[in-house]
């Protein structure tokens, strides 16, 4: 068998590939062996070993390495294991919607977002298309980049509105994402109005004197301000409180001498709803921007479509100041 894929036309690819094919792939890049993915999926090891075989005839390459303590992918194989999960997941997902999609053509909007970036910028556009569509359904995950990311890459989630995690991708990655960006991100500071003084700059070392109330110690906001302020020779403020983004804008609107570190987004959320003083503080301190992520081979739905216009709508409306 030739060590590099040859191409294959469509139709015979289409004819030949088998949907338990591409769960081999899934299960072994998952760490499991033939005998296993025979239990799990009601096999004999034998017809495991032929599909295996089938499918690397078909392909023209080596899919599967095989050694006498198990089974792991070639670089080939390796290389399947992206579009294997995503038809696997996929494909189980619509199984469970097939009942809601004979009742209701609009089907289910799976959409990822931190729960900062759902309350401020998708909690508005959400309402709308509920009242719009009343059979529709819309299932906002909440979750940190890296878990949302991973989900939108392996087809679980339509779209993710958020950042990107806090690493870099792969160039295969990379190819594989549709990016809109919503804006550029920051870190922003809020206050009581009776804290401090308003209408001129802040250096950010006259806010180390009062009591901060910050995000989880290793969320990406805390160690942007980490970095920041290690570069500028500064100490790093303990959090009098740590929270969630809600927590921290309600424990600040409540009494003068705390300062609330979010990202741009909740922090004008938050001070429009809590009558806050957004901060002008100096130097900026930048976070990665948030935008719309989904897969590049994915189109979205219309129903995707409409929430993607009044969520650019909700940024226009949350930034107007």
């Amino acid at each position: 068998m030739s060590a590099n894929p040859q191409p294959q036309g469509s139709s015979k690819l289409l004819g030949r590939l088998r949907l338990k094919q591409f769960e081999l792939i899934k299960g072994v890049s998952e760490g499991l062996s033939f005998r296993q993915l025979a239990d799990q999926m009601a096999l004999s090891q034998p017809a495991i070993s032929k599909m295996a075989r089938e499918m690397e005839d078909t392909l023209g390459a080596a899919v599967f390495e095989r050694r006498r303590d198990g089974v792991s992918l070639t670089p080939f194989g390796d290389s399947l294991t992206h579009d294997a999960r995503l038809i696997v997941n996929k494909l189980a997902r619509l199984e469970s919607e097939l009942t809601e999609l004979r009742r209701n053509p609009i089907r289910t909007l799976r959409a990822g977002a931190p729960s900062y970036t759902g309350m401020s910028l998708l909690s508005r556009p959400v309402a709308l298309i509920a009242a719009r569509h009343q059979q529709a359904h819309v299932e906002i995950i909440d979750g940190i980049a890296v878990r949302l990311f991973d989900m939108l890459m392996a087809g679980e989630l339509d779209f993710v509105i958020g950042s990107l995690p806090d690493r870099n991708l792969t160039d295969d990655e990379a190819a594989l994402l549709h990016v809109e960006v919503l804006y550029p991100d920051e870190l922003r500071f809020v206050a009581h109005p009776d804290t401090i003084e308003t209408g001129r700059p802040v250096p950010i070392e006259d806010l180390l004197q009062y009591a901060w109330v910050m995000p989880s110690k290793d969320s990406l906001v805390r160690n942007a301000l980490r970095t920041a302020l290690l570069k500028l020779r500064l100490p790093v403020p303990p959090a009098t409180v740590e929270s969630s983004p809600p927590f921290i804008g309600a424990v600040v609107a409540e009494q003068p001498g705390f300062i609330g570190l979010l990202r741009s987004d909740s922090a004008a959320y938050l001070a429009q709803r809590l009558s806050l003083t957004l901060l002008d503080v100096s130097p900026r301190i930048p976070l990665p921007p948030v935008a719309i992520f989904r897969l590049r081979d994915s189109e979205p739905s219309d129903l995707a479509v409409e929430l993607f216009a009044l969520v650019r709508e909700s940024v226009q409306t949350l930034f107007r100041d």
